[in-house]
């Protein structure tokens, strides 16, 4: 999947509006739209979009990754989010302390649910907290990781909290120069 960025000049009356201290993004069309911290940065990766407090890898203590996939619209209640989220656990082979425990909830027209697991980094070679969320709405999957050090944990509970509630998945932007407030 290829990403392209694309930067509009937003008329003075383009609708868009986020919490304040916050900006928007979009993925998809509107299939995934979340806020994140005003001051932090986006840069695409490999399926994904990762969002960071520093201006590089080397400059932050997190990384905010979000990623999202089509599917089709069926009935989705014999595949439960919490079990796709421990196989999805499964499958990273960084050495694990503990996988705290799942957390499922319903807002609006998504069901999400999320998991820390604390691991162990390869490269730092200490433990390491990694938020772990599946989103599911119409049509659309969402995958949201957010990895930081234990240290920073008090700090960045209250952001993974606001990227969870302002989480909206279909959100149908036929026009990225309207818009409307998520938070």
């Amino acid at each position: 999947m290829g990403w392209t960025r694309e930067v509009y000049q937003l008329p003075e009356d383009h609708g868009w509006t986020a919490t304040p201290g916050h900006k928007i993004l979009v993925l998809d069309a509107g299939a995934v739209v979340l806020e994140f911290p005003a001051d932090w940065v986006t840069e695409p990766a490999s399926g994904q979009v990762n969002v960071r407090d520093g201006a590089t890898a080397d400059d932050s203590s997190c990384v905010l990754a979000v990623s999202c996939l089509r599917i089709p619209s069926v009935d989705w209640s014999g595949l439960p989010l919490s079990k796709l989220l421990l196989d999805a656990i499964e499958g990273d082979d960084r050495d694990r302390i503990a996988i705290g425990p799942v957390r499922e909830t319903r807002q609006e027209s998504l069901t999400l649910a999320w998991t820390e697991v604390r691991v162990v980094d390869p490269a730092e070679h200490r433990e390491c907290r990694s938020r772990i969320c599946l989103a599911r709405g119409d049509r659309v999957q969402c995958l949201i990781t957010f990895e930081f050090w234990p240290e920073d944990e008090a700090r960045f509970t209250s952001v993974w909290d606001h990227v969870l509630g302002s989480l909206r998945l279909g959100v149908r932007v036929d026009d990225p120069a309207r818009g409307r407030r998520i938070g």
